[in-house]
């Protein structure tokens, strides 16, 4: 998926329309159409963080060249989610059992440690993302 599209997604997700977006990163609405349309294709870094402020996602979001195409289509997280998994993310490394997680009689270093927050930080966020699409009640969906 091409930054056109997640931007086009991530506004449809919000609601909004390219003239609100627009107004938002104060561009015109052919300056949104064209970012969608990917008629533009550099967009500047100063457009790419107005963006995701308007939009409020991370500015990751809207850059991301993953392939993935579901992803894009999952809800973004609120805050308060990235702060519960966050507090999840602490709590679960506090209870862990280093040596056993890393082989039993291994030391883990701290590049070890920062690997491992690291992808439990990415699943995490992927399994509430999911969580939220699967079990959010059609009605509170913000769906245009």
């Amino acid at each position: 998926m091409n930054i056109g599209h997640r931007i086009k997604s991530l506004r449809k997700y919000q609601g909004l329309t390219q003239k609100e977006l627009a107004e938002k990163v104060h561009k015109s609405p052919q300056v949104i159409s064209n970012w969608e349309r990917g008629y533009t294709p550099n967009i500047t870094n100063e457009d790419i963080v107005n963006l995701a402020t308007a939009l409020n996602v991370k500015v990751s979001d809207i850059v991301s060249s993953s392939n993935d195409d579901t992803r894009a289509d999952l809800p973004p997280l609120t805050p308060r989610d990235e702060r519960d998994i966050a507090k999840d993310l602490e709590k679960m490394l506090a209870e862990l059992d280093t040596s056993a997680a890393f082989g039993g009689n291994l030391t883990p270093d701290g590049e070890d440690l920062e690997l491992l927050k690291s992808s439990l930080t990415q699943a995490m966020t992927l399994a509430k993302r999911v969580a939220k699409q699967k079990f959010t009640p059609k009605k509170y969906r913000k769906e245009p």
